[in-house]
């Protein structure tokens, strides 16, 4: 497991760290947050075709029914209004394609409990007193649970009420509470996004993190904990900000708006950089490029981008992600070819995170790596980190030997880092004081497989 993501008792990071209690509302380093917004529904991009099975989330195709669909999974048709409640389906004859539909081992999640409902690459659950566990699709989930993901790996957690809460890459959740009345979930690394239904008034929807505790009747926000601050960004809804319950003063951080919370709790709304958008093929392009490079439209005042791939519309089933200066990102054979859902957000200079630009594209397959002499060199991906260090990852396997190099120059006449005995699919490089761009190369012993890549830091 990723050591980023891993737990051991006692650790300012474990379920018994001690941390502020909240009853309601929504705390953000000191700062009192209420919110009330109904989630909007939004059109499905174009459908993703994937193989359903009793223990994923089912992705409605075009021509599907309810009917169908409850016969498939449930082997009775006339089980639909189950399933058009349990995933608060309104019209059931206006199903969108794109749609997920949940699921757990062929049963709809029962009323009052929280199951994983999808899991992509290596996620832990562990419960007090026990041993750590691998992360499966339908698998309950309790309080006292904490969940942790590994390097690029993501879980979706089913809640009650039809909410759901993902967790991406190198992050760390405890659920402490899970019922039909109150869901509360604590931040302890990484970042969460939620999809909050709209809850009646007896419920109750908490994330909390550090000093903070949020708390919505029904939106899509995000909250993170990354390189030494907490953020809250709404990307639908609405959310109301004072320094303590009773203070008069309040900021209302409404969608498309974020705020960086310090300790103190003097938070300035702020608005979020806009949604970036792929940068357009021509026909030419789109037959000729077989390199499964995505180029963004540069969006004015974005320091960084966060790259996210997924299989479903909604971004609940997500595969891969990358952070890095952008414009261009490539896709790592990893991820296979074929439809995917795409989503870009950018990062201002104070380390909000944007709205999010959705797209979908079909991947290319990947250049052969090792294809013998002239095979074509993959590339990775380089991932800037919050301590000015970066983080490269080739398509590698662990355990074989590579050598890595680093340089200025793309003809790496003056190497940086010349490392020769490399037993890993990844290396961690800096921090770097100056600015520009880097390249960097992997090869691998006894074979012709050759990795690639580069990337670029600001000046500073």
């Amino acid at each position: 497991m990723d050591s980023a993501a891993r737990l051991s008792p006692g650790s300012p990071g474990s379920p018994s760290s001690p941390g502020l209690v909240l009853r309601a509302g929504l705390l953000l380093a000191g700062a009192w947050f209420a919110a009330s917004a109904t989630l909007a529904q939004q059109a499905a991009p174009a459908p993703i075709a994937t193989p359903p099975t009793n223990l994923t989330p089912h992705v409605v195709q075009p021509g599907e029914t309810l009917w169908g669909i409850s016969g498939q999974y449930l082997q009775s048709p006339q089980r639909w209004p189950e399933v058009q409640q349990r995933n608060q389906v309104g019209e059931p004859r206006l199903l969108q394609p794109g749609r997920l539909l949940y699921f757990a081992d062929g049963r709809l999640v029962p009323d009052g409990t929280a199951v994983i409902a999808a899991v992509e690459g290596q996620a832990w659950r562990r419960r007090p007193g026990g041993a750590e566990q691998p992360v499966t699709p339908g698998m309950a989930v309790q309080a006292g649970d904490v969940l942790a993901t590994g390097g690029d790996a993501f879980v979706t957690l089913g809640l009650p009420g039809g909410s759901r809460t993902v967790l991406p890459s190198r992050s760390t959740i405890e659920v402490q509470a899970v019922d039909a009345r109150t869901v509360r979930l604590r931040l302890i690394e990484g970042r969460v996004e939620s999809q909050v239904r709209k809850q009646r008034p007896d419920q109750q929807f908490e994330i909390r993190a550090r000093s903070m505790g949020l708390g919505v009747r029904g939106t899509h926000f995000r909250v993170r904990d990354e390189g030494g601050q907490i953020t809250g960004e709404v990307i639908e809804g609405e959310v109301v900000v004072s320094q303590d319950i009773t203070a008069k003063h309040e900021l209302v951080l409404r969608a498309g708006q974020g705020a960086v919370l310090p300790d103190n709790g003097s938070a300035q709304a702020q608005a979020l950089l806009p949604a970036p958008q792929l940068a357009p093929q021509t026909a030419a392009e789109a037959g000729a490029r077989r390199d499964r490079t995505l180029r963004i439209v540069p969006v004015a005042g974005a320091q960084t981008y966060r790259l996210q791939l997924a299989r479903d519309a909604g971004f609940l089933q997500p595969v891969h992600e990358q952070r890095g200066p952008g414009p261009a990102f490539t896709v790592p054979p990893a991820v296979a070819a074929g439809p995917v859902q795409v989503r870009v957000t950018a990062f201002d200079a104070g380390g909000l995170e944007g709205l999010p630009g959705d797209s979908a594209v079909s991947l290319p397959a990947s250049p052969a790596a090792g294809a013998g002499a002239g095979a074509v060199a993959v590339e990775g991906t380089a991932t800037p980190m919050p301590d000015g260090r970066v983080e490269i990852r080739w398509p590698g396997v662990p355990g074989r030997r590579y050598s890595f190099e680093l340089s200025r120059s793309a003809d790496f006449a003056l190497l940086l880092v010349d490392a020769p005995a490399v037993h890993a699919a990844g290396m961690t490089v800096g921090p770097f004081v100056q600015g520009g761009r880097y390249h960097w190369r992997v090869r691998e012993d006894g074979s012709a497989a050759a990795f690639t890549g580069s990337f670029d830091l600001p000046a500073r």
